[in-house]
């Protein structure tokens, strides 16, 4: 052995020798931490992943490690057991039918169809689009009672527009980016030529090297107007449905559109809003402490609480998620034999029905979940959970 491996040798059994001893249930600790903090649970691992390689890379140009300073032990972190269920829940049209709607995934030309939002309850909304840079996406609507495609409009502009429109007043609107300007537009329900209603700059972070980052706006049409508010700064704005001179709401600094005809404050947390205005009536809602709330029902731990407090009820199921269409939760599921299922929870009828059972080693379909519904490809059909009552 020359001297290099000699001191190489040194170095790491003193290192070795101040690393802490491993618990012999830290495999167990780690799976439950993933399982339970989902990607977040793999910062923790790499942080340390990173500190050792540091480590390693010290001994190796011959610079011993300091002696560490001595942290104070920590309580051991609470380890959360998955609710064991008595029996899965049944299949969600068996439950619910009225909630699921099928929708064929092509249009009659072959075409994907993607669903958006619903004109009424029984009209959906959604675009067709090539993969990629569409120079000329199109809406379409498709008819469930007459299971007929009808084709909208085509769109001149391919950023954006598609993925929120707004309903409402007899018009579907949408913006686009065009020449660093917002530009909303609008077309009757039944379909027709685009028009312009309103024009604005956008807002822009400019990046010469890897390209500007443009904030889009959040959209709604009640009370003969159309409001939008910046998905960067805030606050909302409005003009009449048939184009004008565009004013912005009092009171409403910061706020962002959230659920018409509720614009509330961004929180941590997929779609959770506080401070909830009512831009009809000028109605704030009170915000529950440590719950993430849509406007009438809330989440907090494993239970939903009506916002008034008038009503608690246990979710049957972890790893509750936003609240869609001020309804619908997503759950898992286990029972007492170890299946696993994901499950819709309906608030409103208090009962829960099976999307699918889980099985670890295949993965289950994709769930897209939006504001006011979430769907799911089965076949050649999207199958559409939704509220049939708004």
């Amino acid at each position: 052995m020359n001297d290099v491996e000699e001191a190489l040798r040194r170095t790491f059994a003193r290192a070795e020798a101040r690393i802490p001893a491993v618990p012999p249930d830290l495999l167990r600790q780690v799976t439950e931490g993933q399982t339970r903090r989902g990607r977040r649970g793999l910062v923790p691992a790499t942080a340390m992943a990173t500190c050792l390689v540091i480590w390693a890379a010290s001994a190796v140009t011959w610079r011993a490690p300091e002696p560490s300073p001595a942290i104070p032990a920590k309580p051991a972190p609470l380890v959360h057991e998955p609710r064991i269920v008595e029996e899965i829940a049944p299949p969600l049209e068996q439950v619910l039918p009225s909630v699921v709607a099928e929708v064929p995934r092509k249009v009659p030309n072959g075409e994907a169809f993607t669903p958006k939002a619903f004109i009424d309850s029984r009209t959906m909304l959604g675009y067709v689009s090539k993969k990629g840079y569409d120079p000329a996406p199109e809406l379409w609507a498709y008819h469930l009672e007459a299971r007929i495609f009808h084709r909208l409009a085509v769109i001149d502009h391919p950023i954006a527009p598609v993925d929120s429109p707004a309903v409402g007043e007899g018009v579907i609107a949408w913006f686009e980016y065009v020449d660093r300007d917002i530009r909303i537009m609008s077309i009757p329900l039944t379909g027709g030529s685009p028009r312009a209603v309103v024009s604005f700059p956008a807002e822009l972070d400019v990046d010469k090297v890897n390209g500007d980052t443009v904030y889009g706006v959040d959209l709604a049409v009640g009370g003969g107007r159309i409001f939008w508010s910046s998905t960067r700064s805030g606050g909302v704005n409005q003009v009449p449905v048939a184009g004008g001179e565009p004013s912005s709401v009092p009171g409403t600094e910061g706020l962002r559109l959230f659920s018409w005809p509720w614009a509330g404050r961004p929180a941590d947390g997929p779609a959770a809003m506080t401070n909830l205005l009512n831009l009809s009536t000028g109605e704030r809602l009170d915000d529950p402490a440590r719950a993430q709330c849509a406007v009438t029902w809330c989440i907090t731990g494993s239970q939903a609480i009506r916002r008034d407090g008038s009503r608690v009820l246990d979710l049957p199921g972890d790893n509750p998620r936003s609240i869609v269409a001020d309804r619908f939760v997503t759950l898992n599921q286990r029972d007492e034999r170890g299946r696993k299922a994901s499950v819709i929870f309906d608030l409103a009828a208090a009962r829960a029905g099976r999307l699918w059972m889980r099985d670890d080693r295949k993965a289950s379909p994709t769930l897209y979940i939006g504001t006011e519904m979430l769907y799911f490809k089965r076949g050649d059909k999207w199958a559409v959970i939704h509220d049939p009552d708004r």
